[in-house]
């Protein structure tokens, strides 16, 4: 009679025990809150983690790559220890020399193709062969990016690649860049399919000349056309005013194309003009072709009070407004103040 209720507070605790443990199990998660992940699995801490673990955008196989000499390859046969799977080079004539085989063409054949060929080339040694080809290192199709471009120099196509995913693996578009880019292409791959492009005068190549804003605006998303081997981009510098002296934010400030930029423009670009400035002694220097500048009054105060006409500046001119103690600059002491300038801003 007096075990009975001690059976019963055991028991009792017993319960309670159990009904804590999936309490305890769920107490017992990774630091980053998340449930259900091994606490020794290893989990990107940042943004800049995640994305490094993440596969990159032109993975070392890609099947649909046409090969080329030069490329580098690593051709691996599942289960045959006798074959080494060592990188060879595709030579120049498109051959690759591989054991058992021996020489076999492989430039102008997908890296799909290419292994197709390798399965039926190896069941002579091996009942059902499994072969894989690897691009170890991509330097048959090179494309020359040149100009305003954060890298310029050779870049090789991985695949399929448009001419922005082009200019992105070249550093992207300096701020300094115009907004059209020249495509030349060798008329061997077919003429530049858009419109405007012309065969130059050797009948060798074809031209185009493609707005590149238009595309990154999302106005003109078929000019951003895919990239063939040996293509040669040139991103030319965008045309620039420049307006330094005392305003708000002096720099050189970029013309789009087919816009012309008044004295009026360029000072709202540039912030407007600070107590000193001496507007009425206010000038434009511009280029005639020789080493010197061309001097032109420009009155920002009665182009301002609307008593004299807003001068209308054409690309390199530089509008120089200077302060009340300075009434007089050479066009000299301007230019070398832009050479020195590696502090200018280009300003969109």
């Amino acid at each position: 009679m007096h075990k009975s209720p001690a059976k019963l507070i055991l028991l009792s605790l017993c319960f309670q025990g159990l009904t804590l443990v999936p309490a305890l199990a769920q107490a017992v998660v990774p630091a980053d809150g998340r449930v259900g992940v091994p606490m020794n699995a290893a989990t990107p801490s940042t943004t800049a983690d995640a994305a490094a673990a993440a596969p990159s955008a032109a993975p070392a196989n890609v099947t649909s790559y046409v090969l080329g000499p030069e490329d580098q390859i690593t051709v691996r046969v599942f289960a045959a220890d006798d074959i080494a799977d060592k990188p060879v080079q595709i030579d120049n004539d498109g051959s690759v020399t591989l054991p058992m085989i021996g020489t076999v063409h492989a430039a102008g054949l997908t890296v799909e193709q290419l292994e197709d060929n390798l399965v039926i080339a190896y069941k002579k040694y091996f009942k059902d062969p499994q072969v894989t080809v690897q691009v170890n290192d991509f330097r048959s199709q090179p494309v020359s990016v040149a100009g305003n471009v954060t890298t310029p120099g050779v870049v090789q196509l991985r695949g399929n690649r448009n001419l922005m995913e082009v200019i992105g693996q070249a550093g992207g578009l300096r701020a300094d860049a115009g907004d059209s880019v020249l495509i030349t292409r060798n008329l061997s791959q077919g003429p530049i399919p858009v419109a405007g492009a012309f065969t130059d005068p050797t009948g060798k190549y074809s031209v185009a000349h493609i707005n590149i804003r238009t595309i990154m605006s999302g106005k003109d998303p078929e000019a951003n056309i895919q990239i063939k081997p040996h293509d040669v981009i040139t991103v030319p510098r965008a045309r620039l005013v420049y307006v330094l002296g005392n305003v708000g934010r002096p720099g050189g400030y970029v013309m789009t194309e087919n816009e012309n930029m008044s004295i009026t423009q360029a000072i709202a670009l540039a912030g407007g003009w600070d107590k000193t400035a001496a507007l009425s002694s206010a000038r434009v220097l511009r280029a005639d072709g020789g080493p010197t500048r061309e001097q032109i009054p420009a009155n920002v105060k009665k182009i301002m009070e609307n008593k004299a006409p807003d001068l209308q500046l054409r690309p390199d001119d530089i509008l120089f407004v200077p302060n009340s103690l300075t009434k007089q600059v050479s066009a000299r002491g301007v230019e070398a103040a832009i050479g020195i300038g590696t502090g200018l801003l280009i300003w969109k």
